[in-house]
């Protein structure tokens, strides 16, 4: 027996699931490090009555610095090639050119009231910064569970996922105290920048 265990111990080691170098070009982040990005720009209110829970929302501001660790991120996960990387980064620096956007983690227990995409809903989300107030588009990512949480290792299965954009660049929010402000028939709660 004891053979046998030092006989297959090499095969388990050299076994182990390793992930490839990142390729050259594109910037190197690991994974701790990308998931401490998140974390510090991720804000998270839950609004109770009582001891139920009403609404779980967390958001991520997807700032240029966040972005960017996020594409090079993605380059890494996904083995881009440098080509396919600089195109990615340009759709980004493109789409901050006229909008600031976040990422959404909302959760409510009942289903019903989970619908801030559709035309119907009463939530709205809006971003305060610099004493201007933008409402935000809201869209609902529909993004494999597994994609979503390993972006956002915030995000758990019971939450919904959404992008929300507002109609202001995001050269004009990065770095500036920001506030959103979630409202719909549920509750009214703010995360704060």
């Amino acid at each position: 027996m004891k053979n046998f265990l030092l006989l297959v111990l090499p095969f388990v080691v050299l076994s182990c699931v390793h992930r490839l170098p990142t390729p050259e070009g594109i910037k190197d982040i690991s994974t701790s490090e990308y998931e401490d990005m998140v974390e510090s720009k991720t804000k998270k209110t839950e609004v109770y009555d009582g001891l139920y829970n009403k609404l779980t929302v967390q958001t991520t501001r997807l700032d240029a610095d966040m972005s960017e660790n996020l594409t090079a991120y993605q380059a890494k996960l996904g083995q881009w090639s440098l080509q396919k990387y600089k195109e990615e980064k340009a759709k980004i620096i493109s789409k901050h050119s006229d909008s600031t956007e976040f990422f959404m983690s909302f959760y409510t227990p009942e289903r019903k009231h989970d619908n801030l995409n559709t035309t119907r809903s009463s939530w709205k989300v809006y971003l305060e910064v610099s004493g201007q107030r933008y409402e935000g588009k809201i869209t609902k990512i529909k993004d494999l569970y597994l994609d979503i949480e390993t972006l956002y290792p915030h995000h758990n299965r019971w939450a919904s996922p959404y992008s929300v954009v507002f109609p202001v660049s995001t050269p004009a929010t990065d770095g500036k105290p920001a506030t959103i402000t979630v409202t719909g028939p549920l509750a009214t709660t703010q995360l704060v920048y």
